[in-house]
């Protein structure tokens, strides 16, 4: 995405990005996939997706920070396609944000795993990775500032905190900010005004990525977002559908069982 600043980039954007591409790579839904409201997004653009939804909505709500909080959204690291969600500086520290969309699940947290519908997933140790390479970005830059490793949990349907892990705060993403702006503060306006501008500039970014390869380039561009946006469009009709059709056959069944229902007996 070309941008003159790391904090004009749009939270998502690398999922974004994906669903994209694999949505390019699938033909259109014919006339009767969508009289049907079968979904346009398939079954291996649906992780990204959601993810990408879930960035969006953690994204907005870091955006509405107060004054003296800076966030960042989608920055590359390293090599490939990895970026860091969303990064948070603000005089309660830098706090590097893993967003995790599990629409209607139920999450638990332990102090050393993270459940999910009673599956373990890896989000402690790949949010600790993260919040390493923040710090080794910092201290290239000759910054020292404490880098917390966060996980905000979109949607789900609920989130057991029996212990907080040591070392990675997983929280709903309902709450982070209030989370965020009640952490003591730890380091001076200067400090945090220094690892802006560099968390802000490309430079600091462009050198620990590869330049991704000629195919790869087309889908750079700012009108990845609205593509993006018109297949949740079309995601959001799809469903619509769906429910119409629910309703109709709900409609239907009970309009045959009523003759055989007590009152319809009794009216024979």
């Amino acid at each position: 995405m070309d941008s003159q600043r790391m904090r004009d980039r749009v939270a998502g954007y690398a999922v974004m990005e994906q669903v994209v591409r694999l949505h390019d790579d699938v033909p259109p839904r014919s006339a009767v996939a969508r009289a049907f409201g079968v979904r346009p997004v398939t079954p291996d653009a649906r992780p990204w997706f959601a993810g990408a939804l879930g960035e969006r909505e953690v994204g907005a709500t870091l955006d509405r920070l107060p004054d003296g909080w800076t966030a960042f959204h989608a920055l590359p690291v390293g090599s490939g396609d990895a970026d860091i969600d969303h990064l948070v500086v603000g005089p309660g520290g830098v706090f590097a944000v893993n967003t995790k969309n599990h629409s209607g699940a139920e999450v638990w947290v332990g102090e050393r795993a993270v459940l999910v519908n009673g599956a373990k997933k890896p989000y402690l140790r790949n949010s600790e990775f993260e919040a390493s390479r923040i710090r080794k970005v910092l201290a290239t830059a000759g910054l020292v500032a404490p880098v917390n490793a966060v996980v905000a949990v979109v949607g789900a349907k609920k989130l057991t905190v029996r212990q907080q892990p040591a070392r990675v705060a997983v929280l709903s993403a309902d709450g982070l900010n209030r989370w965020l702006t009640r952490r003591p503060s730890v380091i001076d306006a200067a400090t945090v005004a220094a690892i802006v501008r560099v968390v802000d500039d490309p430079a600091t970014w462009r050198g620990t990525q590869q330049s991704p390869p000629p195919e790869r380039r087309a889908l750079t561009s700012a009108d990845t977002v609205e593509r993006f946006d018109a297949i949740a469009r079309e995601d959001r009709s799809a469903r619509v559908v769906r429910l119409g059709w629910l309703v109709a056959i709900a409609l239907s069944a009970l309009a045959v069982s009523l003759p055989f229902l007590p009152g319809g007996l009794l009216g024979h």
